[in-house]
């Protein structure tokens, strides 16, 4: 298995490009709703909070739906008609900037419907790529899927900071426009293999139950999506409060919260990079154990007011956060059957995204009613301790890179 061999495949070649343009509008947006949000309150912590809740609550609402949807229609005529969505989304948001009529409350709605978009569209994409490579590549075309994520990580805010800098939100959301639009061409010429679809009889709930019980019974996912949930919710919190950690750096301006944002996207490259090498051998005691010591630099956070210190930390950080996410989308990509891909990779998406908006409010309450080095020094705490719990307690074997059967 060669970690380059499934770019040697044409439609997963689109679906990466694809991926990587998805990714890279989703960041233009994101920063550009955190930028709109920071300099409206202020960067009070309560609204960038909130703004945190809204973009991601879709994927606790919708992420089972989404799951569903992908395993029981043609998953390619789902990616088109989300990036359809997301143009005439990006269209709105596009004309109301340059209007000025985007006030705190539209962004919050903007937001939401921006992360509907991007709940239907990524267990789609994670089922996509198994249908894009033969088994014997699977396992190295899931880490490129997330390279992808991280190369857009790094060059949207890279991209998105002169764009903001020179023509506000309008310019940042023009682009997304145009990233959207690529992104329909090149699903379009996505082909692959026709799959038998499962015929009525079968509601959304019982199919989302299925997935479950299947999840329970290939453990040690059950553990794994355990694990993902208690690092959204608590060690990746401190994503919310990044306007709000740049200001509080000694001379931070504007462009020192761009900045943070562009090296905690190396640091995710970088932890990619990490589990790329592993060749699909993973175990659940590794992430655990990267879970504490993401945990202990989460902690450290609200106590820095050094933009070095604050740059290693991010990089740590991003590169911990990601790996463990690699480490287990991995995992569970190798244990599941591919008529429960959608539903099982919607478990995953629920227990990441669906989860992350509580940990943005509930951090950013904390800061309002105690103070930032209270708020850090207590998530990044129990991200650390959940991880030691689950990695003592579980130690499965390793679990080489053995291809799911379909």
């Amino acid at each position: 298995m060669s970690l380059l061999g499934a770019l040697g495949h044409r439609s997963f070649r689109f679906l990466w490009f694809s991926s990587l343009l998805i990714q890279l509008g989703y960041w233009f947006t994101t920063i550009a709703f955190q930028w709109e949000v920071g300099h409206r309150t202020d960067n009070d912590p309560l609204w960038l909070g909130v703004l945190y809740f809204c973009t991601f609550m879709p994927y606790l609402l919708f992420s089972l739906p989404a799951g569903v949807l992908a395993d029981s229609r043609d998953r390619r005529r789902i990616l088109l008609a989300s990036q359809l969505a997301a143009v005439l989304l990006a269209v709105v948001c596009t004309v109301l900037a340059a209007l000025d009529a985007m006030p705190t409350p539209a962004v919050l709605v903007l937001a939401f419907l921006g992360g509907c978009v991007i709940t239907t569209v990524s267990p789609t994409n994670q089922a996509l790529t198994a249908n894009t490579v033969p088994a014997v590549d699977l396992a190295g075309a899931i880490p490129l899927q997330s390279v992808a994520l991280n190369l857009a990580r790094i060059a949207g805010p890279a991209l998105a900071g002169p764009v903001l800098l020179v023509a506000g939100s309008t310019g940042a959301f023009a682009v997304f426009c145009l990233l959207a639009m690529s992104v329909l061409a090149l699903a379009w010429q996505i082909r692959v293999p026709a799959r038998v679809l499962p015929t009525g009889g079968e509601s959304i709930r019982r199919r989302v139950l299925a997935g479950i019980s299947h999840a329970r019974s290939r453990p040690p996912a059950l553990a794994a999506l355990a694990l993902v949930a208690m690092t959204s919710v608590f060690a990746c919190a401190f994503q919310s409060q990044l306007p709000l950690l740049g200001a509080r750096i000694d001379g931070g301006d504007d462009t020192t919260f761009l900045t943070l944002v562009v090296i905690g996207g190396l640091g995710s490259l970088l932890g990619v990079a990490a589990v790329a090498r592993l060749h699909g051998r993973v175990t659940l005691a590794r992430s655990a154990w990267q879970l504490v010591a993401l945990g202990l630099a989460v902690g450290c956070l609200g106590l820095i007011h050094s933009f070095t210190l604050m740059a290693v930390l991010m990089v740590v950080a991003g590169a911990l956060t990601f790996s463990i996410m690699t480490s287990v989308n991995t995992l569970l990509q190798q244990l599941v059957d591919d008529a429960q891909r959608g539903r099982v990779m919607s478990l995953y998406f629920v227990c990441w995204g669906g989860l992350l908006p509580f940990g943005g409010l509930g951090i950013g309450l904390v800061i309002r009613v105690m103070d930032a080095a209270a708020a850090f020094a207590a998530f990044g705490g129990i991200a650390a301790v959940a991880g030691a719990a689950i990695a003592i307690r579980r130690t499965p074997p390793r679990l080489d890179a053995a291809p799911a059967p379909s």
